[in-house]
Parts: structure tokens; sequence; C-alpha cells
């Protein structure tokens, strides 16, 4: 059996078989679903706020949000993927161009352009994984848009926009997303608006200097407006809901300490606020030119809304609106204190790193496959062994021989002889019988032989 120099088994054709994936049992080529992905996407700036208030879905209920899109993928003809934020409109397309999502997008929205950042491939993992991250965020960091994230894929998955098989690239970026997190601590910021609309206060109102203030809305951000002014001392505070007595459930103990009335009385009230703070959300401005503010005398209007509640033209000259431009500006500053520009290049290396990892997650399956398949091989040859009447004190060393030459096995990138093989089981430093040992390398030539006649490796026995 001695064929040293004879380079007579080459386990590579195994492992050179296009990397795949089973989900749901379907046999899915990993670099043709990455190839397939197409994104675009727009960043929310003072230049592009008209397009995206029409591209967005924030301010539409789950009924038309779910129309829309149906609407979009059936307009695509393939699997759909949306993500609307407060800052921030994407879609991902399957098996399309980014010019075909875009066509598609545009033409359900009734527009005919739009100024969208387009990726393909690994740069829309890329991506993601930086919004998820927050890294691509007003507040750098921010925990909200991860649970956004993920809500929207499973809710696209129920409602079949999104298949098993496509779905499966958002876990990837889940995964990248925890490890970006934990490195740089993000796992302990607030949430983004309600951080910044509590820095905004906490600047704008005076601690125990009386004002009277009006919040529309009373969902999370509305509460959280009215906890905060509480804290500053503030007792004078109308809460505006269009169901007040379903708001007040919805968190008894502030309820208890504020007014509720509905937008109909506020309207016929004599009411004179200092401030004003809109948390409502609608597709499109409640206060515009045809629908006034209606408030009389100076104030401050904070507007949280997405898209905006308030219109520059439903306010009057006395008026201040901190509208969505303001807080673009205010989230850039409050972006410094961590050290932004260092952090995204740091951030820029560690998801390199990453996206290796993942790529050879994708792209290595089938050497895998051959790895797992050689160390059980090799660990069913040890478990007879150890039945020897040789193996006496070595019983326990034998398992780990057996991985031992797995391993080596596995880590043949080539062709290479089986005397190479017979070499390294015998030139072993373990304590093992002799006799036993030479049954070892005959075992194990044995079985590499057969393995190396097969075509497949479904073929090759166990």
């Amino acid at each position: 059996m001695k064929t040293l120099g004879t380079p007579n088994i080459d386990f590579t054709r195994f492992f050179a078989a296009a990397p795949t994936h089973q989900i749901n049992g379907r046999t899915v080529d990993a670099n043709e679903l990455m190839n397939s992905v197409s994104m675009v996407s727009m960043k929310l700036d003072s230049d592009n706020v008209e397009y995206v208030k029409y591209l967005t879905t924030e301010g539409l209920n789950k009924k038309q949000r779910l129309n829309f899109l149906r609407d979009v993928r059936a307009e695509l003809g393939a699997d759909l993927f949306e993500l609307s934020t407060c800052n921030r409109v994407l879609y991902v397309g399957f098996n399309v161009s980014c010019e075909e999502l875009k066509s598609s997008v545009l033409k359900t929205a009734a527009l005919t352009s739009a100024p969208f950042d387009h990726y393909t491939g690994i740069d829309v993992w890329r991506h993601l994984v930086k919004v998820c991250s927050g890294l691509d965020s007003f507040i750098l960091g921010e925990l909200q848009v991860m649970s956004q994230f993920r809500g929207s894929v499973a809710w696209h998955r129920k409602h079949g926009l999104l298949n098993d098989m496509n779905g499966a690239f958002f876990e990837h970026v889940v995964s990248a997303n925890r490890v970006i997190r934990r490195e740089f601590g993000f796992n302990q910021t607030t949430e983004s608006m309600l951080n910044l609309a509590t820095s905004a206060l906490e600047d704008l109102v005076p601690v125990n200097q009386p004002a009277t203030s009006i919040v529309l809305g009373f969902g999370e951000m509305g509460s959280k407006a009215v906890e905060v002014l509480l804290s500053l001392g503030q007792a004078d505070i109308t809460v505006i809901s269009r169901s007040p007595e379903e708001a007040a459930l919805r968190n008894p103990e502030i309820a208890a300490e504020v007014s509720i009335m509905t937008f109909d009385e506020w309207k016929s009230s004599n009411l004179s606020p200092n401030l004003i703070i809109s948390t409502i959300r609608n597709k499109v401005a409640t206060y515009d030119a045809s629908n006034p503010l209606p408030v009389n005398g100076p104030a401050v209007i904070m507007d949280f809304s997405w898209p905006p509640s308030i219109d520059s033209t439903g306010i009057g000259e006395d008026h201040q609106l901190l509208g969505t431009e303001y807080w673009i500006r205010a989230s850039h500053r409050l972006g410094v204190e961590w050290d932004y520009s260092s952090t995204i290049a740091k951030s820029e290396a560690m998801i390199t790193k990453i996206q290796q990892r993942f790529m050879s997650a994708l792209t290595d399956k089938t050497r895998a496959k051959f790895r797992a398949f050689m160390y059980q091989t090799l660990e069913a040859l040890s478990e007879q062994w150890e039945l020897s009447e040789h193996a006496e004190q070595s019983t326990t060393q034998l398992g780990a021989f057996s991985r031992e030459i797995a391993t080596w096995i596995c880590n043949q990138n080539g062709p290479f002889a089986l005397g190479e093989l017979d070499n390294m089981v015998l030139s072993t430093d373990r304590e093992i019988n002799p006799t036993l040992l030479k049954r070892v390398a005959n075992d194990v030539n044995e079985t590499i032989i057969r393995i190396n006649e097969k075509s497949t490796l479904s073929e090759a026995p166990l």
C-alpha cells in the first residue's frame, strides 16, 4: 500500500461545488442569493424632504401600508422589503436591478423621479448593517431602528411580501448588528427621537418657571413629552387626542396629571399656550394653510412627527416652528459627543471583518459539510478501536486521536499521497499500543480509499 509521492487521494471535488443553503427543503446557491439583492435608499435631509414624504410609509396605518407595498411588489414581480423610519426610507428587491426596483416604487408612489442611492450585492448587506446598528442615524447608535427593522422583516414575511429564502438574508444583518453594538456599547444608547426630544425640552423649558403647554398625541412620544414637562415642574399641560378615553387608559398615571381633550374641543377653546409639541402621525400635514393651527399669540412649536404634522403655511408670524430641518441639525450636534468621525472609521474596518466572516459562512458550506462528515467517520472508527484488546490505557486518547487525524485530512487543500497520511498516523507521540496503532493506520487508509472512490459525499457511507 506504499504510494508515497503519488497524489492518489483528492477530496477537493467534495467541496468544489457551488456553496448552498438548505432553506425549507430548497437548495439555494449562496453567491447567487447575495448577488441578486438590490436596494434603493434615501436618508432624510433638507434637500429631499419633499420626496421622502411621498415614499415613506410612516404615517400610514397597517392596511394602507400593506396595500401600498403589495402594489409595489405586484409592479416589481419579485420579493420586496421596505423600511421607513423617522430619518430614512429604503426598499430592497430580490432578483431585480436597482433601476427596476426604483421604477416600481416611483410608479406606485406616482412620482417621476427621486434622488435614491443605489446598492447591490454585498453593499446592500453593509448598508443595512450600518442602518440597524445606528451608524447612519440622527443619533449615533440609536436603538429604535433595530426593533423597527426586525419587526418589519417579520411583518413582510407574515404578509407574503418576503419568502423565507430571501428573508434569511436579513438574519445575517441582525447577527452583524449585535457584534457592532456590543463593540461600541450602543446597547446603552437611548432611543433617538426620545433622546432628542428630552434634550430639546430641557434646554427650552426653564425648571419650575410656569408655562402653558399643549401636547398633540399621547402615544409613546407624547407620553414621554408630558413626562419630561412634569419633571421640569410644569403643571399647566393639556393633551390633545382623537380619543381622550383611550389615551387616558394607555398611561393612567401620567394622564391623571394633565387635561385631555379632543381636537375639536381644542379648536373651540380659549387656550393660549407658550409651547406646542406635536407627536401625531398622518400621511400629510394636519395643519397647513387650509387648516391653520388654532393658536393666537407667541408660541414655540416642536413638531416631532414624521411626516411633519405642521406645515409652515399653517402657523402665524409670531410662531417659531422647530420641524424636521431643525432636528436634523440638532442631531448632528448631539453626534459630536460620540467622536463621530473616528467611530465611523472604526466601524468600517469592523464591518469589513464581519463581512469576511459572513461571506465565508455563505461560501464554505460544502467544505463544512465535508469536515463534519470526516469527523463523524473517524469518531466511528475510534469507537471500534476502543474495544480492542490492545487499547489498554490508551482508550481515553483514541477519540482525541481520531479528531487529530480528521483535522489533518481536512486541512489538505489539494491531492495527497496515502503515505503522507500513513506517516502522520504512525509518527504520533500519543502512547498507543504499537499493534493497535498499525490497525488504526490500516483502518484509516482503507476508509480513505473507499471515500476517494465515490463521486459525491452522499455516496460515501460512514
